[in-house]
């Protein structure tokens, strides 16, 4: 049997397999982030399809950090309800979910867009042009918003899922605290990468702080951002971080990619053959190379072959998946089966998000139910 298929300890969570479906944005909440029963089928969908842990699309934790009017919300107690529909669908197909969640500070397009209260760690040059300019967070804005990544914990809990996510890659406010792009304060929260990385690790205690001891927090992370210019967050940094994140308490790091410009997000699009897959390996090994915890890798891997080998190179513990499962849901059934054939995704959606402006790039898609989906580039 592949090492792909054996099973795996995240916190005190067993999961069956290796395969991790990596959060991704699908759009079918109601304008508050309230899910209804596309959602639920989703997950259910994804559990019947063998994989092992679900990451759900990123919920904002405070209204403040919404991103789009149909992103998940899990921003109050309202939500739990909802969520706990989901959760009890996925158990019941024999699957495994957890929650990411997010703020989206300066990408907070729909606050922005609504006249609310829009925010940004610093004021920088070339912020996102959604026709009003955020003001830089105080510090009870930052206080504020790591107790609702707590409190967001809680709720996540309560709902039934089995572990949480942290969203701190892909420019989320996470990544913008990481980043010195970004990142441009001469407070404890900017500077320094000690200072820089202040704030994800007391959004990591706070979460503690409000679940029980065993339920497994993780974190997808952006641990180099890919700029052309120079001033970008660098593996080594991205490793430090990864190691601090351990010593406070998370179960699982996805290693993933922070800010990337044009020039290099065209290197990772068009995965054509085995060689261009695993495009964040590199930065995989520095991370590993500082922690001991469970690791994941995600970016364009599609076949059995590569993500044997880089779970056997003990680079990463588990691969993580997502556009493949949106064209191919049953995928890891599939391959269980005995056809290895590598995954096949010509036809998809993916959000290309670029510091500058938001661009949206649209192809034909075939996903769940006939439903939209839409991926940030996976």
């Amino acid at each position: 049997m592949s090492v792909l298929f054996e099973p795996v300890r995240i916190g005190g969570l067993d999961i069956k397999n290796r395969f991790i479906r990596s959060a991704a944005y699908y759009a079918l909440s109601d304008i508050d982030g309230f899910i209804g029963g596309a959602s639920v089928d989703l997950m259910r969908t994804l559990a019947e399809g063998g994989v092992g842990l679900i990451m759900t699309g990123a919920a904002f934790v405070h209204e403040n950090g919404q991103g789009g009017p149909d992103m998940n919300g899990i921003q109050d107690d309202a939500h739990i309800p909802g969520y706990q529909k989901m959760t009890g669908a996925v158990h019941e197909a024999g699957g495994r979910i957890a929650m990411q969640i997010v703020h989206s500070g300066m990408a907070s397009r729909m606050i922005a867009r609504s006249g609310g209260d829009y925010m940004a760690v610093s004021l920088v040059e070339n912020m996102p042009d959604y026709g009003v300019q955020p003001r830089e967070m105080n510090e009870d804005d930052i206080e504020g918003v790591i107790e609702a990544f707590g409190q967001a914990g809680r709720r996540v809990e309560e709902a039934g899922f089995d572990g949480v996510q942290i969203h701190g890659s892909h420019g989320s406010l996470i990544s913008q605290f990481l980043s010195p792009t970004t990142n441009r304060r001469n407070d404890k929260w900017g500077g320094p990468l000690e200072n820089r990385m202040r704030f994800v690790i007391e959004v990591v205690r706070s979460i503690n702080k409000h679940v029980k001891e065993d339920f497994p927090v993780m974190i997808k992370l952006g641990a180099r951002d890919y700029l052309e210019e120079n001033g970008g967050l660098i593996s080594e940094e991205g490793a430090e971080v990864g190691k601090a994140l351990e010593e406070a308490g998370i179960s699982l790091i996805e290693v993933s990619h922070g800010f990337q410009d044009d020039s290099y997000r065209k290197k990772f699009l068009g995965i054509t053959a085995p060689e261009k897959e695993a495009y964040y390996l590199s930065d995989a090994r520095v991370v590993r190379a500082a922690t001991s915890g469970p690791l994941s890798l995600v970016g364009g891997l599609r076949s059995l072959p590569v993500m044997e080998e880089v779970v056997k190179s003990g680079v990463a513990d588990c691969i993580s998946i997502c556009r493949p499962l949106i064209r191919e849901p049953g995928l890891i059934k599939r391959w269980m089966a005995g056809d290895t054939r590598p995954a096949e995704i010509k036809r998809c959606i993916f959000i290309v998000v670029s510091l500058k402006k938001l661009k949206v790039r649209n192809k034909k898609c075939q996903c769940f139910s006939n439903q939209l989906g839409s991926v940030i580039s996976r």
